[in-house]
């Protein structure tokens, strides 16, 4: 897991500091994770302006990962699975007794909520998809059957 430095990185996310900064890890992780699977892994990233940036596409391109990432509709949360992921883990670490009141305990906190999270729970989450969209009203692109073709990727 990767967490934002504001202290090093500054206090917004920008194309630059993000394919410094956490593009590296991401790339590292996704040729482990295309080994591990003997497939290559597909990705998906919100539509954030760092991830939509010229800049950022570039290196996408230049590393070759480019046409791994899933054309995902704008603003579409409610279809993102790790949105989902982001909802369960806030839940839990919101019951926490003591709650994490320092910015490490809160690092541990969430790290150890991903850990909980089971493969069974993401695969649950994934297989939601095609109902989720005819919820919110999206039509069923080749983005969705994609995403529903490839299981998620766990550690």
């Amino acid at each position: 897991m990767i967490f934002w430095d504001k202290d090093l990185w500054g206090k917004t996310v920008k194309s630059v500091t993000f394919t410094t900064n956490i593009l590296p890890s991401f790339y590292e992780f996704w040729q482990q994770q295309s080994q591990l699977q003997l497939d290559y892994v597909y990705l998906m990233q919100d539509n954030a302006s760092p991830h939509r940036a010229k800049h950022t596409q570039n290196h996408l391109k230049e590393l070759g990962i480019w046409g791994y990432f899933i054309d995902w509709p704008p603003c579409s949360p409610d279809c993102n699975p790790i949105e989902n992921v982001w909802r369960l883990m806030k839940q839990q670490i919101r019951k926490r007794n003591p709650f994490p009141t320092t910015m490490e305990n809160l690092k541990v906190a969430i790290q150890e909520e991903w850990d909980l999270i089971t493969p069974e729970e993401l695969t649950s989450l994934v297989d939601s998809i095609p109902t989720r969209v005819r919820e919110v009203g999206l039509s069923y692109s080749p983005a969705f059957a994609l995403l529903h073709h490839h299981r998620p990727v766990t550690n």
